[in-house]
């Protein structure tokens, strides 16, 4: 009954419906068309060199093409793997000096088109190599190769799970902190001691209601985030959700936490704000992690949100488990139990 009670509040209450559904997709719908929408033709290409006359040749030759970022990489199977993660479209092998071995080329199977348009430019390349070495066979031939790479993410993509992580933030820290305090400020809590219903009952009821919530705004973000901005997630989102489920358990108690050190709603929202905003720049919501200087990345890795993003990014964008994760879940669990033992001791009725 609780649960239903605060659902019900929780629709009729435009400002919540705007901060946690309307707020992240402008915020996504701007975000993407301010950065979202670059596509210049460019290749990053492994060049594997054994530092022969040929292979020096060759990578001089293929640095002079506009299209290519060419890049030296010593062993073919540190090329191949950077392949694999979607981080070069092809790697190219060069054979030893004097041999007849064909140049071997390795393409991203998962970006089709755009590894056949570089081969198509890298074979027109070579064939103009072979036409200048006159009065011999061709002096260099291709095999290609084909490696099933990682999908490419797409800004959209990358974008998505960073919203949804932002989401659920703001859900604790800004909605639970708003309510709970304006429930004590008008003295709603204090008539619930005066009700049959138990306040451990109602409490509960109340963080489920906000659970439940969360996974609504959620489930909403996505399907306008796929249907609209053609998001895409190959990951498991039923191990999303539960990750989602699991870090708005843990910024609910952060935000029963801070209601206990506010008195009325407008400071639970300003200091919500102060925690919550810090985190939306720098745990790599919005744009990677890497960008910020490195002496800040121990302060980010020190932040809740952080882990949080890691993994719903992880499991939405390159399909991982959850495993690779379940250390920075608990770090952020740990924040959540804490908290939730810090509100319960502070915890006031009136």
């Amino acid at each position: 009954m609780t649960i239903v009670m605060g659902f019900r509040m929780y629709v009729r209450d435009r400002s919540s419906l705007f901060w946690g559904m309307a707020f992240p997709l402008i915020l996504m719908g701007l975000i993407g068309l301010a950065f979202g929408r670059s596509e210049s033709l460019t290749f990053r290409v492994a060049f594997v060199n054994p530092d022969n006359p040929l292979g020096v040749a060759l990578r001089e030759g293929l640095g002079q093409v506009p299209v290519f970022t060419m890049s030296d990489v010593p062993t073919e199977a540190e090329a191949v793997e950077l392949l694999r993660k979607g981080q070069r479209i092809l790697v190219i092998i060069v054979p030893p000096f004097g041999s007849t071995d064909p140049l071997r080329v390795f393409y991203d199977q998962a970006r089709d088109q755009e590894s056949r348009t570089a081969l198509v430019i890298l074979e027109r390349f070579v064939a103009e190599a072979n036409l200048r070495i006159a009065g011999v066979d061709p002096a260099v031939r291709i095999e290609a190769t084909g490696v099933a790479g990682a999908q490419e993410t797409r800004f959209f993509d990358f974008l998505l799970p960073g919203i949804l992580a932002m989401t659920v933030m703001q859900t604790g820290l800004q909605g639970v902190t708003w309510v709970v305090t304006g429930y004590r400020e008008r003295l709603i809590l204090k008539r619930v001691l005066a009700t049959p219903v138990r306040p451990f009952v109602f409490l509960t009821g109340l963080v489920a209601r906000y659970a439940v919530t969360n996974i609504v705004q959620l489930g909403v973000i996505v399907l306008i985030g796929v249907a609209v901005f053609h998001a895409r997630i190959v990951g498991s989102l039923g191990m999303l959700a539960a990750v989602a489920l699991f870090g708005a358990l843990a910024f609910v108690g952060i935000g029963f936490a801070v209601s206990t050190w506010s008195k009325t709603p407008e400071s639970a929202n300003l200091l919500g704000s102060v925690i919550s905003f810090p985190m939306l720049f720098l745990a790599g919501t919005l744009w990677p992690r890497e960008f910020m200087p490195a002496f800040m990345q121990p302060v980010i890795s020190l932040l809740p949100l952080t882990p949080l993003v890691e993994a719903m990014r992880g499991i939405a964008t390159r399909g991982d488990t959850v495993m690779p994760y379940l250390a920075g879940l608990a770090y952020l669990g740990l924040w959540g139990g804490v908290t939730f033992a810090l509100a319960a001791w502070r915890f006031k009725w009136e």
